[in-house]
């Protein structure tokens, strides 16, 4: 990784999650800088392992319980895909009132793709995330034996950090 790339982790105690991201500045932007903002603030935030997706380590966070900072303006579609592969980052961003079962207000939705087969496919039809950064390669086979950890011990805390 360059001096010039922008990073981030994401760690889970139990599990032993450790895994560093490289942000994908260039190709989504507004999303790279989404996650770089809510790695700054230090928080943690409840992830479970994705229902529908596949292989998908999911952190949702309803825009009104971001931390103070983080920008919670709509995230346009940028490097979207409804197909994410093994190590990629994604965000989706949904408008409020635009699926029902959502919580009050707009709603942002960190995945964390851990191998092959992710699809988007929801009960409410086909949705696309943002691919904001990757799993650095070196890190891959141990965040994928994390998150399948997570899958069997159930809800975590997702720590979330800049490097």
């Amino acid at each position: 990784m360059s001096t010039a790339e922008r990073a981030i982790r994401f760690t889970e105690g139990r599990s032993g999650l450790n895994a560093r991201c490289r942000l994908l500045d260039t190709l989504a932007p507004r999303s790279a800088a989404f996650l770089w903002d809510l790695a700054g603030t230090g928080a943690t935030f409840p992830a479970m392992h994705a229902i529908w997706t596949g292989p998908e380590l999911s952190c949702p966070l309803p825009a009104p319980s971001l931390p103070a900072g983080v920008d919670t303006s709509p995230v346009p579609p940028e490097n979207a895909t409804a197909f994410p592969a093994a190590g990629d980052v994604g965000i989706a961003w949904l408008a409020e009132g635009s699926t029902k079962g959502l919580p009050p207000g707009a709603f942002f939705d960190i995945g964390i793709f851990y191998d092959q087969g992710g699809r988007l496919l929801m009960p409410f039809g086909w949705i696309q995330v943002n691919v904001a950064a990757t799993i650095l390669p070196e890190d891959l086979a141990e965040a994928r034996a994390a998150i399948q950890q997570i899958r069997r011990n159930g809800a975590c805390d997702l720590g979330i950090e800049r490097l």
